[in-house]
């Protein structure tokens, strides 16, 4: 009963320090010595702390991941179709290149995406899937590749201690740091090629697979563009089944025109 006292009295302090002071915490994570100046996201900020006092970081990382892909997910009343997270009105919807890579991204969406990555690494440093799926939506469906390499350094840092290891998350995650230099470079060729070789490797999230994907088709290399779309939807993903159908349908005709 004492230990519940003492911890609701540190969420009281720790919320009266979010509302009186704009939340400056500073926290210290032994484990993987790592100093967390503040937490990113206000609206959380006592679910966090709860979860950092009680031991629940890993628990409270799940919540704050669902919460991510909740708000890159959502969309406003007159929108009706979504691709990679971002949403579109419905004559845009029809639109034959709804389905291409999306390259005029209105600067100003989803402006805290990076913060809502952050907070999941701050309770979970090692949740690598995080860090491959918020560098990748940064970098190529968001278009904020400084967002998305500042997401890269923090995610290096964290798995600094993976070095050692040729196939561990440190050196995948540097992969993307490679594609995202080639493509600020102008480099789209050399960044397809790292691209591939990151969706190769196993580890990527299935909108990192539907980039490439896109990106195979842009440039004419329809039968590998083909090859990750029926990828896709043999995984039987829900987010991608229907458009993987479209694809498969749109692709077999392109490549019967070229011959």
């Amino acid at each position: 009963m004492r230990k519940i006292f003492i911890c609701l009295f540190l969420v009281i302090v720790l919320i009266f320090i979010n509302l009186v002071i704009k939340n400056p915490v500073g926290l210290y994570d032994e484990k993987y010595s790592i100093f967390i100046h503040r937490l990113p996201l206000e609206k959380y900020f006592v679910v966090d702390s709860v979860g950092f006092i009680l031991g629940l970081r890993k628990f409270v990382s799940d919540i704050a991941w669902i919460q991510l892909l909740q708000y890159y997910g959502g969309s406003a009343p007159e929108e009706h179709c979504c691709f990679e997270g971002i949403c579109f009105t419905e004559d845009v919807c029809h639109a034959e290149d709804y389905f291409e890579h999306i390259t005029k991204i209105q600067p100003g969406k989803y402006k805290r995406f990076i913060d809502y990555c952050r907070r999941v690494v701050i309770l979970d440093p090692l949740y690598s899937y995080v860090y491959f799926y918020g560098v990748g939506s940064l970098a190529w469906n968001l278009e904020r590749p400084d967002e998305a390499l500042e997401l890269v350094d923090i995610g290096l840092r964290n798995l600094e201690f993976q070095k050692e290891d040729a196939n561990s998350d440190y050196w995948e995650l540097v992969k993307y740091q490679q594609a995202i230099y080639y493509k600020l470079g102008g480099k789209y060729l050399e960044m397809i090629d790292k691209l591939k070789e990151i969706v190769d490797a196993g580890k990527a999230p299935n909108m990192v697979k539907a980039i490439l994907a896109n990106l195979y088709k842009k440039y004419g290399r329809y039968e590998e563009a083909l090859l990750i779309w029926e990828e896709l939807l043999l995984s039987g993903d829900p987010e991608y089944v229907e458009r993987a159908k479209k694809q498969i349908l749109q692709l077999k005709k392109l490549i019967e025109q070229k011959i």
